[in-house]
């Protein structure tokens, strides 16, 4: 119920705040700005032809021969850049487009707050560890999405439906994209660095991130999807390419797997691993290895998770 009435209020704001857009464009309004800016200029330095309501009770006669002069061209009244591009409805427009951030905002808080809250099981998952998991033989294809997420997909999808059916489509992408930052980070930091992980259970999540990503962007147009989905979830995909990633040379996984990482972590591991080497070198690692959002911290806590990496206790040498 909560979430219903914020987007009606959200729908009543944008369809007022809409009209008075096009009402701020029509020549009724838009000669009556120029009659306002007019009298601004005729006042002198200071007046702000968007004042005019300010005590337009009290206007004189000479006022009133301004406003009713034959209106000229508006770029022929002034040449100042902001009373160009104003209009009588300026200051509402503005203050419905604030009103409307705020509300949106408090969507985005429920939103989040409920979703998360449905992903209380998923957070308690502790069993990406699976027996025989670096034993690999697969594309990647063939890899379920774990059962606790297969119980959340269904009810975020229902959200997702009923949010497309009740906000303006922009509304409703902007909320998607502040789940999905929302999302990333709890993947990141309650699931991906807080659980020890197989190279199967590194699968699985990839497979998991992907199921969600479809589940989030299912109702948007193809124009926008593309680029909307290729900026999201950046820092989840990245913890799932290195826990997906092959533990040596001897793992068997094909190229063409969900893992976006063809080197082994027995290659690149001890690198970042090495608490002696700088920060800013283990980030030069990690950025040809594509990895680009995540801290060298978060990457070592991942490494370190790896149940199936040997060498996860590197501290450099004395």
């Amino acid at each position: 119920m909560q979430l219903e009435r914020l987007a009606s209020w959200y729908q009543t704001v944008w369809h007022v705040e809409e009209a008075a857009r096009d009402w701020n464009n029509s020549a009724v309004y838009v000669d009556m700005w120029a009659a306002v800016c007019r009298r601004a200029q005729k006042l002198g330095k200071g007046t702000d032809p968007r004042d005019w309501r300010d005590g337009c009770d009290a206007w004189t006669a000479e006022d009133q021969m301004i406003l009713d002069q034959e209106r000229p061209d508006l770029a022929s009244v002034t040449d100042n850049d902001d009373w160009l591009d104003g209009g009588i409805w300026e200051r509402t427009i503005k203050t419905l487009g604030d009103l409307k951030k705020r509300i949106l905002d408090l969507v985005s808080r429920a939103v989040n707050k409920e979703v998360v809250g449905q992903m209380r099981s998923y957070r308690k998952k502790n069993n990406w560890v699976v027996s025989g998991g670096n034993d690999v033989d697969t594309d990647g294809q063939d890899v379920d999405i774990s059962p606790e997420m297969g119980s959340v997909l269904p009810e975020l999808s229902v959200l997702v439906v009923s949010l497309s059916a009740m906000l303006p489509y922009g509304a409703f992408v902007c909320l998607i994209r502040l789940l999905a930052d929302e999302l990333d980070t709890f993947l990141t930091d309650r699931v991906a660095c807080a659980h020890q992980f197989d190279m199967r259970g590194g699968l699985q999540f990839v497979a998991d991130i992907s199921a969600i990503s479809r589940v989030l962007f299912a109702s948007i147009s193809r124009n926008t999807l593309n680029n909307a989905s290729q900026r999201s979830l950046l820092k989840s995909q990245e913890c799932g390419a290195i826990l997906s990633c092959a533990a040596d040379s001897t793992s068997s996984l094909t190229s063409d797997s969900n893992a976006a990482m063809s080197l082994s972590l027995e290659e690149w591991g001890p690198a970042i691993m090495d608490t002696t080497v700088d920060d800013r070198e283990a980030l030069l690692v990690l950025t040809k290895l594509g990895v680009s959002h995540l801290t060298v911290k978060q990457v070592r806590q991942l490494v370190g998770n790896r149940s199936d990496y040997a060498c996860n206790s590197i501290t450099g040498t004395p």
